[in-house]
């Protein structure tokens, strides 16, 4: 019996990917937007082989990318659920978890008037602010 995905096939992800997906257009930010299954942390998933696979990770892999081992995928964008190449950036885990920490301390200062404050007389040596 053939298996509905084989995952070595790149194209043939690729097709299953976007026809799980909502594309935005560029000008909403260009995200791939897996609308199936989600982790409760708000990952894309889907089962091929009585596997579990991650879509970022898959779809990154599919468009030519390589993740090597120790290595992790960063979303640019901040979304989750987005598998566009051009958002995922391939980091170790000390950068990702950087990265993300980063972007929740700027959501807060921008959110909060007295840190935000703070963050201009630290002449923003705290955080970087991309605002």
């Amino acid at each position: 019996m053939k298996p509905f995905l084989d995952m070595t096939d790149k194209a043939a992800i690729l097709a299953y990917l976007r026809a799980r997906s909502v594309i935005w257009p560029d000008s909403e930010g260009g995200c791939f937007e897996w609308v199936q299954y989600r982790t409760p942390d708000g990952y894309g998933r889907f089962t091929a082989n009585g596997k579990q696979y991650y879509v970022h990770r898959e779809g990154l892999k599919a468009s030519g990318g390589f993740i090597p081992a120790k290595m992790t995928v960063d979303h640019w964008c901040l979304n989750r659920a987005c598998w566009n190449p051009a958002h995922l950036d391939v980091v170790s885990r000390e950068e990702n978890t950087r990265r993300a920490r980063n972007a929740y301390w700027a959501r807060f200062v921008i959110g909060n008037r007295a840190a935000l404050n703070f963050s201009r007389k630290m002449a923003g040596s705290v955080i970087e602010i991309a605002a």
